[in-house]
């Protein structure tokens, strides 16, 4: 029985942000601070109510499969020039700008928790596979590059190179799927519906880190889940 258990395929998925990340604001500062680059002012909350319906991921029901990675960029990049000619900006300026946003979202200085390392690598002893799903831009691997955890990833799901965004079951079915369908899967986020409903709709045991909900599985740190994962 134990040499069954060591053969079978294990995995953890998980959420970037709030999750292994601190929460962060990237792609509204990212934005503030291109604009403020080429001299110009826009209310954070003009940015913030154009983010919330230029990026995909706030609108998970719309198929994208069709715009992902480039593609992906592309899209959210047109809105972003018109949204900024529309307060003002200068076409050529507009398109400077978000050139500068693009850069600045993935350079951005992204924070990981100070368990997140100790905490994959436990798990990697325990004869787990790592992978993100996240919601994202398609070069977030290289901010865990940056962050000296890529060497822990098996796998990378971000949903601008996808096609889909959580809580959309396709999304989970297709990490799985690619990840070779490991018996034993589980998904740590933070977003009680695009990370656990999602998942937990898709056939993965699902935890919540850094939050309490109640009726859900939940922790508050990251080295919290040694006693709730031990297969």
């Amino acid at each position: 029985m134990g040499q069954i258990a060591n053969q079978m395929k294990k995995a953890i998925f998980w959420d970037c942000d709030g999750t292994l990340v601190h929460n962060n604001e990237s792609f509204k500062c990212s934005l503030l601070r291109a604009l403020d680059e080429f001299g110009y002012s826009i209310s954070e909350e003009e940015v913030k109510h154009f983010l919330r319906e230029a990026c995909s991921w706030n609108k998970p029901e719309e198929d994208h499969g069709d715009a992902n990675g480039e593609e992906w960029w592309q899209r959210l990049l047109n809105g972003m020039c018109r949204f900024c000619e529309e307060q003002g900006v200068s076409p050529a300026d507009a398109v400077s700008v978000c050139e500068a946003f693009r850069k600045n979202v993935v350079s951005y200085e992204y924070e990981a928790y100070p368990d997140t390392k100790k905490v994959l690598r436990y798990f990697s002893e325990m004869g787990y596979k790592h992978y993100i799903i996240s919601n994202n831009f398609p070069e977030l691997r290289e901010v865990f590059i940056r962050l000296g955890l890529d060497g822990e990833m098996a796998g990378y799901f971000i949903s601008a190179s996808v096609g889909y965004d959580k809580p959309r079951k396709e999304m989970f079915e297709y990490a799985m799927a690619q990840a070779g369908n490991p018996e034993v899967c589980y998904m740590i986020g933070d977003n009680p519906v695009a990370d656990y409903e999602g998942s937990l709709n898709s056939g993965m045991k699902p935890v919540l880190v850094h939050k309490k909900v109640e009726g859900k599985v939940c922790c508050e740190e990251l080295t919290d889940l040694f006693d709730i994962i031990r297969e």
